[in-house]
């Protein structure tokens, strides 16, 4: 009898992670909400303009002349479409009536927690490329990607970032083995449902595909990177009736960008510290997911020039630097991902919104984890010391991740100028989530007490308001009666 593939094994292990969280309800956030509005409007109305949709409500919109639109890429919604048309022509299923919740189940799941399974399994498959790494080790690492980071709490709920990440490992991955047809497709979709990270790593792939000295590869990049983008503009002239993104399309008003300054269709930040902050900020990348600190600090070790073994020809003899084996990729990567998060921090503002933890950087964590063989593999002291760390830190990341897939949009701070008056008594969502959680789960316990009075407010009053809002803004209506009366 032939076993399991082992990534085969993963594969099944992520997907039922998020299988068993994946949730049935709409979330006020208008990430969430505005393609639930495109999907239900296309399907049931027949029209890409979401006025007549139950989830229209949501600041995520655009207008365009007299009709109002999704101001997220369309694609994915198309592809949602899809799934709703044919659960309603197989099981009569509707978004406004019987069945609501299985699409909300099944669209999500199709569409994001598959594609997010897929990730997990191809991350420990790559890992193959660290000969010094062993079996265990490798599961562990994709354990703390698929379990431990913002891949988790976003693969519960219909977004883009989930997709983009699996997208850009994939562009990664084929680029390494000098696939440019599969490495340009992969990088092109991913543009397609996340603009800014999709183009901002489409030179980096170049890049790799160049240093194989075969044109061949790189223009067969080029013709997959343009076949994608032509679907995406395929997409928004079908939609909003222009090749541009719907933020771009001149003359659009975009409703989510009028709480402040903003540019492109974003609100920009509001001070110096954002940089900081989206990193060890209460909403920062390594604060909400401190696994990731490994795969900054093999990023690191990746840029610098290895050290030469016993052998001249052998530089890396315990293949501890894997596809690292010289300091260039590191250092081509390293700057890929810094132009990310300083275009991110540039220009993306209030924190990602209602949000948990700073989603926009989301799609580069694979890429970023994918450094930590080069801090924990091998049999030195300094290593062995980043292990014991490590196995310390990864229940912390899987809890904190697990806390954010129970309520991936919770009301949060994002700034003054766009600041909700009562999401605003948080400025933790990981604490906010927890109180939260208390409060459903365990009301009268100590614990509860303590994290609603340490992370909400001190005031009863200002509590029972925020966890009305945060049950509601999670479609829990019976949980935010609860609090309102």
């Amino acid at each position: 009898m032939k076993l399991i593939p082992a990534a085969a094994v993963v594969f099944l292990m992520a997907l039922g992670l998020y299988a068993a969280t994946t949730h049935r309800r709409v979330f006020v956030a208008g990430n969430d909400a505005s393609r639930w509005a495109a999907i239900e409007s296309l399907v049931d109305h027949g029209s890409a303009s979401v006025e007549r949709s139950r989830f229209a409500a949501n600041i995520d919109r655009i207008r365009i002349g007299e009709n109002e639109y999704s101001n997220k890429p369309p694609l994915l919604a198309l592809g949602g479409a899809a799934i709703y048309a044919a659960l309603q022509a197989l099981f009569g299923w509707s978004l406004s009536g019987p069945g609501a919740s299985s699409v909300l189940y099944w669209v999500t799941l199709l569409l994001v927690g598959v594609p997010s399974a897929w990730l997990v399994a191809r991350f420990y498959a790559e890992l193959k490329r660290f000969p010094a790494l062993d079996g265990r080790w490798r599961l562990l690492l994709a354990g703390a990607l698929g379990a431990g980071t913002l891949l988790f709490s976003f693969s519960t709920t219909l977004n883009n970032h989930t997709v983009a990440a699996a997208l850009l490992f994939a562009a990664f991955a084929a680029a390494l083995d000098r696939r440019g047809l599969a490495s340009g497709l992969a990088a092109g979709l991913a543009a397609a449902v996340d603009l800014l990270p999709g183009m901002g790593l489409v030179p980096l792939f170049g890049w790799m595909l160049l240093q194989g000295r075969s044109r061949g590869a790189l223009s067969r990049f080029a013709a997959g990177l343009a076949c994608c983008l032509a679907i995406a503009g395929a997409a928004n002239l079908g939609t909003h009736g222009s090749l541009l993104p719907a933020k771009l399309v001149p003359g659009a008003v975009d409703l989510s960008a009028q709480a402040g300054p903003a540019a492109g269709g974003v609100v920009l930040p509001q001070d110096f510290t954002y940089p900081l902050e989206i990193l060890f900020g209460s909403h920062g990348l390594f604060a909400v997911s401190p696994v990731l600190l490994f795969g900054a600090w093999g990023l690191v070790l990746a840029c610098r020039r290895p050290r030469v073994g016993a052998l001249p020809d052998q530089p890396d003899p315990e293949g501890l630097r894997g596809p690292f084996a010289d300091a260039t990729l590191g250092r081509a990567l390293a700057l890929g991902l810094l132009l990310q998060f300083a275009g991110h921090a540039a220009l993306a503002g209030s924190y990602g919104g209602w949000s948990y933890g700073y989603r926009y950087l989301l799609p580069i964590q694979p890429l970023l984890l994918f450094c930590a063989p080069l801090a924990l593999a091998g049999s030195q002291r300094p290593r062995r010391r980043f292990r014991i760390l490590f196995a310390a830190v990864l229940p912390v990341s899987v809890l904190f991740a697990a806390l954010g897939a129970y309520h991936p949009w919770p009301p949060a701070f994002e700034q003054e100028s766009s600041g909700h008056p009562v999401a605003t008594l948080v400025e933790n969502p990981v604490g906010g989530n927890a109180a939260g959680w208390l409060a459903q789960h365990a009301p009268a316990s100590a614990l509860a007490s303590w994290t609603a009075r340490r992370f909400v407010s001190p005031d009863p009053d200002l509590q029972r308001r925020y966890f009305a809002l945060f049950f509601g803004s999670k479609g829990d209506l019976a949980s935010m009666r609860k609090f309102a009366d």
